[in-house]
């Protein structure tokens, strides 16, 4: 019996000290992983998941809150909570390509990169985001964002020239309407005249809204959807990507005229 309840003893005093390093090591929150971007800004967060194009991370003041991501090509070290470092490489950009002006050196060290605009001021603006995402793109992505968006441009190109002639035969139309249902003196021959003119009139108003309308939307989705197809043209090229060049001979047998269309693709 003297044996027995020493052992018992030790026992429960070695329990009792194995349920108290349990629960603090439960009750000790998780320190948070620092995030240093390549503009020297620092992120303090907790992140989530770390995929090949970005980090994912949540707020330290609201952890059960939304998740935010940046990219990789923005960050220059992560320190992570359990002491860890983990350090990127700079990825090769060639500054202001898609700026129209050159900010001076001193602007360029306090201007913050983009990973840290999207966190301060919240969602990048959509031409923005348009040019990281053709920086960021593969070349077969290049190549097929390129004929979509000229596609695209051709067929908004397409649209404003037919909306346009077509309203403008309409109002013409409509014009010679009213012009025919009135005299020299211009006054109406009949009242069957009258109505006549009045469609006519119609027609006029139909025809030009119908080419201001159809005209604008088409050159202005032609213009924009160019635009983006001209900056994937230039990032393909800076790229150094291959170009095919295509000789196409065609006959038109109406005028017994031939022509040769030169096409350059990628």
């Amino acid at each position: 019996m003297k044996v027995i309840l020493p052992k018992l003893k030790n026992q429960l005093l070695a329990m009792l000290m194995l349920l108290f390093v349990v629960q603090a090591n439960a009750q000790t929150p998780r320190k948070a992983d620092v995030i240093k971007l390549r503009d020297e800004s620092k992120l303090e967060v907790f992140i989530q998941e770390v995929d090949d194009q970005v980090v994912k991370y949540k707020k330290i003041s609201d952890p059960e809150g939304p998740l935010f991501s940046v990219k990789k090509s923005d960050i220059a070290s992560i320190r992570y909570g359990n002491g860890e470092e983990e350090t990127f490489e700079a990825t090769l950009e060639v500054q202001n390509y898609y700026s129209p002006t050159k900010p001076t050196p001193a602007a360029r060290q306090h201007e913050p990169g983009p990973a840290a605009r999207k966190v301060a001021n919240g969602p990048v603006k959509p031409s923005v985001q348009f040019a990281e995402d053709v920086r960021s793109a593969s070349p077969d992505h290049l190549r097929s964002m390129y004929t979509y968006y000229k596609t695209r441009s051709k067929g908004g190109m397409v649209m404003g020239i037919a909306g346009t002639s077509v309203g403008v035969i309409v109002a013409a139309i409509g014009t010679g309407i009213v012009a025919s249902a009135m005299d020299d003196n211009g006054n109406y021959k009949s009242y069957q005249d009258e109505l006549r003119a009045r469609k006519g009139a119609y027609m006029m108003l139909g025809g030009f809204a119908g080419a201001i309308t159809f005209g604008t939307v088409g050159f202005v989705k032609g213009g924009k959807n160019g635009a983006k197809a001209s900056r994937i043209r230039r990032e393909l090229i800076r790229r150094g990507e291959p170009l095919t060049i295509s000789i196409r001979p065609s006959f038109n047998p109406s005028q017994r005229a031939g022509s040769l269309t030169l096409a350059l693709n990628f």
